[in-house]
């Protein structure tokens, strides 16, 4: 189900590296990927492939997705993107890297031009992190994840780009017994995937992890990339 709102690693593939052809400069069009908390970069090989394999160049930098806090990342984030030659820079994320992109593109509206995709991204929040935060031990497995991100307080509301998100719906996953009769894709609600600076959004009949690997996922990924509509 598709919902249109009426709203204003390393680098390889399209433009690896900023060339010239016939004496005209080769526009560079770039994809930031960011892996989930608790993941690292490798996670997102299948979709950086073909992400590659369709022309983009792609970057899937790691970050320290629980000793430091999604607005740490993002500044982390902002100093490494600065250093890449590009004409357009989209940002695909996965999970908590969508809070992480969220505070990267409100605090820096002059990276490059382009979209943001999230896959599963809990923009309002996560009610399993909420639930097992207080625990002893098993609490400290979401570390400062929570600060301005996985509690849901002070996550950015604007971003001044184009964001499109794809939402689960198949719930298959660990989370599951905490999000029992509540629509979800197995880890995050479709409630908190959803979120009023969304320019467009889908739910998709695929699991938290699934989208990662998902053809039809892809395809959703690529064709908002290129039109800003799923």
């Amino acid at each position: 189900m598709a919902f249109l709102v009426a709203a204003p690693g390393t680098q390889q593939g399209r433009g690896a590296a900023a060339g010239r052809a016939g004496g005209l400069a080769i526009a560079t069009e770039t994809v930031v990927l960011l892996h989930g908390i608790w993941m690292r970069p490798w996670a997102l090989g299948v979709l950086a492939g073909r992400l590659r394999r369709a022309g983009y160049a792609v970057s899937a930098p790691a970050y320290a997705s629980v000793r430091l806090t999604p607005a740490q990342n993002a500044e982390r984030l902002y100093a490494f993107l600065k250093t890449l030659p590009t004409d357009s820079l989209h940002v695909v994320a996965h999970s908590l890297g969508g809070i992480v992109a969220l505070h990267l593109l409100e605090k820096h509206p002059d990276l490059p031009p382009g979209r943001l995709v999230t896959l599963g991204t809990p923009a309002q929040g996560s009610k399993i992190a909420r639930a097992i935060k207080p625990v002893p031990v098993l609490g400290m497995a979401f570390g400062n994840s929570m600060v301005e991100g996985l509690s849901g307080d002070d996550v950015p509301q604007t971003i001044g780009r184009d964001w499109g998100a794809v939402i689960g719906t198949l719930p298959v996953g660990l989370g599951l017994p905490f999000l029992w009769g509540e629509a979800s894709d197995g880890a995050v609600r479709v409630s908190e995937a959803q979120h009023p600076a969304q320019t467009a959004r889908i739910e998709q009949r695929v699991s938290h992890t699934g989208m990662l690997f998902s053809p039809l996922t892809f395809t959703y990924i690529q064709r908002f990339l290129q039109t800003g509509q799923f």
